[in-house]
């Protein structure tokens, strides 16, 4: 009986996870968004609100394993560095910025 409970909480986990494995779009939005509120200047906001997202989308790259994923925004090419993020629960958490 224990071992039937134990299967069903873990499909239940690994559904819940999946379930809540945000996108890719929500990565792009929150990381320029992110952006936005760390930058001082009104200029820089104003071409993060023009042209963040795209740019943020071509220099992203996404490893997804169902039931979380791993963003990677590297701009180290142009002295920005690289951020390496984990998409779990609809939240966005930062593991490294370089």
């Amino acid at each position: 009986m224990k071992r039937i409970i134990s299967i069903i909480l873990l499909i239940v986990i690994v559904f819940v996870l999946s379930s809540t494995n945000p996108e890719r779009s929500a990565y792009i939005e929150w990381i320029n968004h992110e952006a936005m509120d760390q930058s001082s200047n009104l200029l820089e906001k104003g071409i993060l609100s023009l042209a963040g997202e795209k740019v943020f989308d071509i220099g992203t790259t996404e490893s997804d394993y169902f039931v979380f994923s791993v963003y990677k925004t590297d701009f180290s090419e142009i002295g920005l560095g690289q951020i390496t993020c984990i998409g779990i629960f609809n939240k966005f958490i930062p593991l490294s910025k370089k």
